[in-house]
């Protein structure tokens, strides 16, 4: 009995890891963007991806497209490898916000 919960939870443990197996999801600032590339500035360095017609892009929750995207926007990447090189499968954004003014006195 005790060999059977353990096959079961590692089953269902294990789903959400093969379904997320050779993806890479990436935070960071664009650097670039372009029709068919964008570039991510992260806390690593610089990062870039292939853009394709498959490449889905949400703007604060909502359907946007690649031409939405600008420089300084945060994003979050979800990537697969193709063909050796990062390709975006999902790019989350929204507009970097300005820092409060102060006023002086």
């Amino acid at each position: 009995m005790k060999m059977i919960s353990i096959l079961v939870a590692f089953c269902f443990y294990a789903a959400p890891l093969a379904a997320h197996e050779g993806g890479h999801d990436t935070r960071g600032v664009v650097v670039s963007a372009s029709a068919d590339e964008l570039v991510v500035k992260t806390g690593h360095g610089e990062e870039k991806f292939a853009v394709t017609d498959k490449t889905q892009f949400v703007k604060d929750g909502s359907a946007a497209t690649a031409q939405d995207l600008q420089a300084s926007d945060r994003v979050v990447v979800h990537a697969k490898k193709e063909a050796g090189r990062l390709q975006a499968v999902k790019v989350q954004f929204k507009r970097a916000t300005a820092a409060p003014h102060s006023k002086k006195q």
